[in-house]
């Protein structure tokens, strides 16, 4: 396939107007029945609305009473044309509707190919005003300033075309210093923000569609050219802060021009059509200053270098050439392809060429000897896009549907999301940190080269302002209602994890708890064992000491009882002798007697009274040693009764500890997925919230550009 996007572009472009010589239309063969069918009912010999006949050649160029109605050479200064196609009031004819579009086409190719008479008639096209962009050097690198960006309100907002769906990317550039990407289409220009893939503006290109585009080297310019497959190409270069067309080349031009490009010093536009040469026009007065004739088929690309010395050229068969920018020599022949040359990019320092092509490769090659350094398959099918960054590494999209990412040597770095379709053109942020590509079916993805991921898919066939207002404030409202689901989903899906946390952290505190009880009573169990080990052998001589006491206090008892008895008697005893011995003094027996019994009483009476303080410690003793045998007995049965409690215990808590500690797992993944449905909630809210605020964002500028659009 001979690369179907430039044969549908050369088929669809052609006249379908009958009468029209598609390359060199004159008023008689061509013009005439256009304003026989719509113009001479009001503008003849019999009638002259506002002064002005249009019924033979020389009173059509005479004008009217408003002045002359065609300028040869520029037909947006003609008002035979402008009137036609209603881009000027009184749009004629009037009350009608426009006349087709191919009958305008026929109109405007023959104003601008200098409004002849007939097929014999001489060309006289004014000589336009010189343009003066060209620099006294070329500076590499960013040049100083800020980049230039579009203006607010400079700029058209709403497309000036909206097709039934979008046209295949055939054009794409980014600028080399500034956030901006533009896409080509049919009769206009699309300028988006590279960061955020909102529209900046739109250029018209009324020339046709449009196949190439190139930002000048300083990035203050974009250059634009097309045209009408089969009948005329244009090359228009724009102010890029301003949108003013600042220059316009391609008067020799007889078919839509396939790629174009401009000097590093701002001089020369060089085009590649399908007549098989290269042109090269000044931009200050739009002639030919360079004409070669060396490819052998279709020029289907050209690019100069950015240091403005060389210029690269490749053809439908395969063919590269470079040559000399200002002399138009031939510098080298890059042989090495068997296919067309899709696209060819400089890198930024001019020592490297990249070639795409339908062969499925990329070629790398050094100028000075113009051998290749590099060669590496890169889309199996055929590769349509190449452009190198301005760090050096390589971005390429080809008809296997994917955009890739290389190194200088061949490698790959990043592999993008497939197209739906064939990719066509690839370019790269001014910042090296992303990857635009756009595809046949008019898909225009952009990715971050960090992660490979797609941060925006840009509309390549843009609705008006006010259509966008409206359907991104119908965004707003539901991006509204979502966020507040996304909350209320927020808010529940917290309760439901605090009430699964809670139960995991009292299922959790319960095993604490159990296991915790489980050791006491083993503890216990133990504890109570050893008391009453340590215990019991002291029951057996605390009984011995009550016993012991029980035997003294009694015997002490007895003791006191016959003391009780005897006491008084020899106390009674004692007297009677004494009295006798008083009765008697001589008798020394007596008296005797009357000393041994009363030694007798007196110890009668001193015994008892220790018996008696005996029979008192004894009973404090004995009542010690009951009451400690009773304690121990009581620490005894105590300490028993308790260890069979704990006893019955130990075995009544390891079915609880074990059932508690099944519980927790369980209690866990409830826990972790009510956890992790918190987190999916506040991950889906959090994105939910910053769509919102981009789309409200995107509506202020929307709003912004309506009325910028609307004044």
């Amino acid at each position: 396939m001979l690369r179907v996007v430039l044969s549908v572009v050369l088929v669809l472009g052609a006249f379908s107007y009958a009468g029209a010589d598609a390359k060199k239309p004159t008023f008689v063969d061509d013009v005439v029945p256009v304003l026989k069918q719509h113009c001479v009912t009001c503008h003849s010999d019999d009638k002259q609305k506002g002064g002005l006949n249009m019924a033979t050649f020389g009173v059509t160029m005479q004008g009217g009473a408003s002045g002359a109605v065609v300028t040869a050479g520029d037909p947006d200064k003609s008002r035979l044309y402008t009137m036609s196609a209603h881009k000027e009031e009184p749009k004629m004819p009037p009350k009608a509707d426009k006349i087709p579009d191919a009958q305008l086409d026929v109109l405007r190719l023959w104003i601008e190919q200098g409004a002849r008479e007939n097929s014999g008639s001489k060309v006289n096209v004014p000589v336009k005003p010189k343009v003066d962009i060209g620099l006294k050097a070329i500076t590499k690198g960013k040049p100083e300033g800020l980049p230039p960006m579009p203006q607010l309100g400079k700029l058209k907002i709403d497309p000036i075309l909206r097709a039934r769906r979008p046209g295949a990317v055939l054009a794409l550039a980014a600028s080399p210093w500034a956030p901006i990407v533009a896409v080509g289409g049919q009769k206009q220009v699309i300028l988006y923000h590279a960061n955020t893939g909102d529209l900046l503006g739109v250029l018209p290109f009324e020339h046709g569609q449009i196949n190439s585009l190139k930002f000048s080297r300083n990035a203050k310019f974009l250059l634009a050219a097309g045209g009408r497959g089969g009948a005329s190409g244009k090359a228009v270069l724009y102010n890029i802060e301003t949108g003013a067309k600042v220059a316009e080349v391609g008067a020799s031009e007889t078919d839509a021009i396939l790629s174009a490009d401009i000097s590093a010093d701002q001089t020369m536009i060089a085009v590649g059509t399908t007549t098989r040469l290269v042109r090269v026009y000044a931009i200050a007065d739009g002639s030919v200053v360079h004409q070669i004739k060396k490819h052998t088929d279709w020029v289907t690309s050209v690019e100069f270098s950015p240091d403005g010395v060389l210029l690269a050229t490749g053809d439908r068969n395969g063919g590269v050439f470079v040559w000399e920018s200002a002399t138009a020599r031939e510098f080298q022949s890059l042989r090495g392809h068997t296919a067309m040359i899709t696209d060819l990019s400089w890198r930024a320092d001019s020592n490297l060429l990249a070639t795409a092509s339908l062969d499925t490769t990329i070629k790398l090659w050094e100028l000075e000897n113009g051998g290749m350094v590099k060669n590496w398959a890169a889309h199996p099918g055929g590769v349509e896009s190449v452009r190198f960054s301005m760090d050096g590494r390589i971005a390429t999209t080809g008809r296997d549907k994917l955009t890739k990412l290389w190194d200088a040597n061949g490698a790959i770095q990043k592999q993008f999301d497939a197209f739906a379709d064939l990719g066509l053109r690839v370019t790269v942020s001014h910042d090296n940190t992303r990857v635009i590509a756009g595809d046949w079916s008019g898909v225009l993805k952009m990715w971050t080269i960090a992660d490979a991921k797609t941060y925006a898919i840009v509309d390549t066939n843009p609705l008006p302002i006010a259509e966008q207002t409206k359907l991104t404030e119908q965004a707003v409202t539901a991006g509204e209602a979502k966020v507040k689901a996304m909350t209320d989903a927020f808010a529940a899906a917290q309760a439901k994890a605090k009430l699964a946390n809670d139960a995991f952290v009292a299922a959790q505190a319960n095993v604490a708890k159990l296991t915790a009880e489980m050791a006491a009573t083993q503890k216990a169990v133990v504890d109570h064992t050893n008391v009453v080990n340590m215990t019991t052998p002291q029951v057996a001589p605390a009984k011995a000491e009550v016993d012991k006491w029980v035997g003294m206090n009694t015997a002490t008892v007895n003791k006191a009882a016959a003391l009780d008895v005897t006491g008084p008697i020899f106390a009674d005893t004692a007297k009677k002798i004494q009295d006798a011995a008083a009765k008697a003094p001589q008798n020394p027996d007596l008296a005797n007697a009357a000393k041994l019994s009363l030694a007798v009483a007196q110890q009668q009476t001193a015994e008892l009274v220790v018996v008696k303080k005996a029979i008192a410690d004894g009973a404090v003793a004995l009542k010690a040693a009951t009451d400690k045998q009773a304690a121990l007995g009581k620490v005894i049965a105590d300490n028993q009764a308790a260890l069979t409690a704990a006893q019955a215990k130990v075995v009544a808590l390891p079915p609880l500890v074990k059932a508690a500690t099944d519980a927790v797992p369980p209690a866990k993944v409830v826990a972790d997925t009510a956890n992790g449905a918190v987190t999916s909630s506040k991950v889906a809210l959090d994105a939910a919230v910053a769509e919102l605020a981009a789309t409200k964002a995107k509506l202020e500028r929307l709003k912004s550009q309506g009325t910028v659009a609307v004044k």
